[in-house]
Parts: structure tokens; sequence; C-alpha cells
């Protein structure tokens, strides 16, 4: 009996199911859910994510940041994606996602702070990853990305539209 056990072990191990490995999966599995909350942004990035295709679960989740901005601004917004999108949906100046009231000068600082923001990362995120074929992230990395699109998302949701602020 104590052979069989052995064998079985060792046939564990052999299939990359020992308790190291393991334990390296749940603790990649749990850092996941620990940055990436909106069920949304979890949908379009998890099996990605998880599967080690982490540049594509980075562009995933910008991707998915771009079309709830576009969905959120409607009809309101002229631009179709991008920085352009960005910069019309949270212009400090004539806002259609409203960050806050945009009255202060604190406000309007904010307000133009994440506008710079979410067009940079259709820039500096998005792109490299959307036409470049060759840029790998490391784990940590991508889970980092990941976790500030979480950021992001949320504020778009508790962004204001321009039409409903009054």
């Amino acid at each position: 009996m104590l052979e069989l056990a052995k064998i079985l072990q060792q046939d564990i191990v052999n299939l990359g199911f020992d308790g190291e490995e393991r334990n390296k999966a749940d603790l990649k599995q749990t850092k996941f859910y620990e940055f990436v909350l909106n069920d949304g942004l979890r949908a379009k990035t998890e099996k990605l994510y998880l599967d080690g295709h982490y540049a594509r679960a980075v562009e995933e989740a910008y991707k998915y940041i771009d079309n709830l901005v576009k969905k959120r601004a409607g009809k309101l917004c002229k631009a179709d994606s991008g920085t352009k999108l960005m910069q019309e949906a949270f212009s400090p100046n004539n806002p259609i996602l409203m960050l806050n009231k945009n009255v202060t000068r604190t406000e309007q600082d904010e307000q133009l702070g994440y506008m710079q923001i979410y067009a940079g990362c259709m820039l500096g995120i998005r792109n490299p990853r959307a036409h470049d074929t060759d840029i790998e992230d490391e784990r940590e990395h991508a889970l980092k990305l990941l976790g500030f699109a979480d950021h992001l998302v949320s504020r778009i949701k508790d962004a204001k539209v321009a039409d409903d602020s009054d």
C-alpha cells in the first residue's frame, strides 16, 4: 500500500500537480481577483491572464475601457475611439463624462488630469499591444496594469453623463 502511495505521489509530481506548483497557480489567481474587481473587466481578461497571455489580457482591458467610454458617452461624442475619444469625453471645458461637479479649480484639474490619463492609456498601453506583436508583459507588470484598468473602469462607471448631471 505504501508503495502504491509513493507511485501515485510521483505521478502527481510528474504531471505538474505538486503542491508548490498548485500554490503558485492559486497565488496567481488570488492576486488577479484582488486586483480586478469589475465583473465586465474580469470577464474580458480572466482567461487570458490565468492562461499566461499577459499582454493580450492588458490589451483587452484597455479596449474594454475604450468601449465603455464610447458606450457611456454615446451620441454626445463624435470621436470613435482612442485618445480623441478620451479627450472629448473627459474634456474639462465641456465634459461628456463628468468625474465631479467640475466647478472649482481642483475639480477642473482632476477632470483634466484624468482626461490625460485616459488618453495616455490609449496611446501608451493599449496601442503598443494592439499594433506590435512583440510586446510581452511579465505577470506582475500585467497585474498592475489590470489593477489600474479596474480603477479607471470604476471612475467611468461613477461618472455622470453631461445630460444627466442637472
